[in-house]
């Protein structure tokens, strides 16, 4: 199968309930095959929804990825270097709120918190999370040592484990949203550093920060408490008789490092190896797309954005972006190409071929024959070398640095 079966149709615009986790392993999930985690609650989003093989984020780090997530663009053409996602290019919550829907984000921005980047001004009604790139999980500061948790733009305290805060704020919104559709960002930091399990003392708050001396088993247990909370929010859900019709879609912002599983894949966070920007995606809507399926064709996470803007009735926002809707049969072509850059690093995908630099070194897989890319290709099909490096030519020359 090579798209989401779709009636495309649908009497109202849905819910969205959108999950994104951090730092974590390609195979770090039940679905994706996970040995040493327990997570049911994904694996039953999964068997009720359709799962991606081939998804990728735009690139291999945080800011850059949640940006294009927002704008539905590649990096370079959304990201105001040094402060963040400005508002006005925050193409999807725009659209949204045109629309009626009452928004929150419930977890990590890190887009930026001045006037004009902060949540609240990119049109969120709620917030409740934080702006650095991790927290505590249990004292909720900053690597820093600062408090880090706000409310609207205020510093707040909260008790409890963070994952666990972020949960009952999400089940909290969606409880309180029946008037009118919902979008829920719902960003869970859960795998990453420090590396603290939920029933840590108190004595030792202040550990978890060295990734050489954590433990697997430390991940595991911040994993499965993450999975704890999509339970409660898919339970939520049912309870309030919104499962029907709320679009619910999970996936990582980029891929891990240190404790994580990354199955098949090479590398991991901060490269443009498989194991850098290939990542999970499930998406559950009922009555829309059939459940059960693997989709192999590969994906972008700008796609997210254009299925968001597609399902809740904005079409025709969907030509300024660089994705395509997952409810539109031009999402699967197999001459789209896909395009990746970072630090000395550049990539591109089309169909099975991927051509990477890393460096000096030049290399070209095949990914349906080797998705560890551990054979370099390169030399032997050098009519594709050219055809990919013209692409990524082009493409490196229309988006600004």
């Amino acid at each position: 199968m090579t798209q989401v079966a779709f009636a495309k149709q649908h009497a109202q615009a849905p819910n969205i309930v959108l999950i994104v986790a951090d730092y974590m392993g390609y195979s770090d999930i039940g679905p994706y095959g996970a040995s040493d985690i327990e997570t049911p609650s994904l694996d039953s989003l999964a068997e009720q929804g359709v799962l991606f093989s081939d998804h990728y984020s735009s690139a291999p780090k945080c800011i850059p990825a949640r940006a294009s997530l927002m704008s539905g663009l590649y990096p370079a053409k959304a990201l105001d270097r040094g402060r963040g996602l400005p508002a006005e290019k925050n193409i999807l919550l725009k659209s949204l709120k045109a629309k009626n829907y009452r928004t929150a984000l419930i977890g990590k921005w890190h887009l930026g918190m001045s006037p004009g980047y902060n949540p609240n001004d990119h049109g969120f009604d709620y917030f409740l999370g934080f702006n650095s790139w991790t927290l505590g999980h249990h004292d909720h500061k900053t690597p820093r040592g600062e408090p880090g948790l706000y409310r609207n733009g205020e510093l707040v305290s909260e008790s409890g484990y963070l994952t666990d805060v972020l949960t009952r704020e999400a089940v909290s919104f969606i409880r309180q949203s029946s008037s009118s559709p919902f979008f829920l960002y719902l960003s869970y930091s859960s795998a990453l550093p420090p590396y603290q399990v939920p029933d840590l003392p108190k004595e030792k708050w202040h550990s978890g920060w060295d990734a050489v001396k954590a433990r697997r088993s430390d991940y595991v247990a911040m994993v499965e408490n993450m999975d704890d909370g999509i339970a409660q929010v898919l339970k939520v859900l049912a309870a309030e008789d919104k499962a029907q019709d709320t679009l619910v879609i999970f996936t990582y912002d980029h891929g891990g490092r240190h404790l994580v599983n990354s199955g098949p894949l090479f590398h991991g966070f901060d490269t443009l190896w498989e194991g850098g920007i290939r990542v999970p995606l499930i998406m559950r809507w009922p009555g829309k797309f059939k459940a059960g399926h693997t989709i192999s064709a590969p994906s972008l996470i700008m796609d997210i954005t254009a299925t968001a803007l597609d399902a809740s009735g904005n079409a025709e926002k969907i030509p300024g972006i660089d994705g395509k809707s997952f409810l539109d049969v031009e999402q699967a072509r197999p001459d789209r190409a896909f395009f990746w850059k970072n630090k000395s690093m550049r990539a591109v995908r089309k169909g099975k071929w991927k051509y990477l630099v890393d460096g000096y070194t030049q290399m070209l897989f095949d990914l349906e024959q080797d998705v560890g890319e551990r054979e370099n290709v390169f030399y032997r099909h050098p009519e594709v070398v050219v055809e990919l490096q013209g692409l990524l030519k082009k493409w490196e020359e229309n988006v600004s640095d």
